[in-house]
């Protein structure tokens, strides 16, 4: 699910972020998800929003580590998401701890918001240099977006 997210904003100084993802109808997962009419599934709204909020926590950390999306608390759909669409999703750091940060979401689509979320990512150092410069590529790719 890569490739939907277009574009993304960092402000790692002031735990923000924001981005857009386009979701085409016709993508090959979704070609039997309510195919009388189309809809986001709730889980690539969560998906989504994650890809934007671990960037954010990658950078306000600032040492390399990774964001693994730990939990999802108080995940709230507020309305349906026909596709094909092109979602505004927006992400601030609200706690901050040694070992995890917590990050409320929130999508939209048109103005109107869909779904919004709090997310816990767990802080993984460790990883390999192919791990790093594959992140680093598709963060460049996203922010040039």
């Amino acid at each position: 699910m890569f490739e939907l997210v277009q574009r993304i904003e960092i402000d790692a100084p002031g735990g923000r972020a924001s981005g857009v993802a386009a979701v085409p109808a016709d993508h090959p997962a979704l070609l039997d998800h309510f195919p009388d009419r189309p809809l986001l599934p709730g889980t690539w709204c969560l998906e989504l929003a994650a890809q934007i909020a671990g960037p954010l926590v990658e950078e306000a950390l600032g040492d390399g580590r990774f964001a693994v999306l730990a939990m999802v608390q108080r995940a709230r759909f507020i309305a349906p998401v026909e596709l094909p669409t092109t979602v505004h999703i927006e992400a601030v750091i609200t706690r901050r701890e040694p070992s995890t940060t917590v990050v409320e979401t929130t999508v939209f689509r048109g103005g109107l918001l869909r779904a919004r979320a709090e997310l816990v990512f767990a802080h993984v150092g460790g990883a390999t240099p192919a791990a790093i410069a594959a992140r680093d590529t598709r963060l460049a790719r996203w922010k040039v977006g």
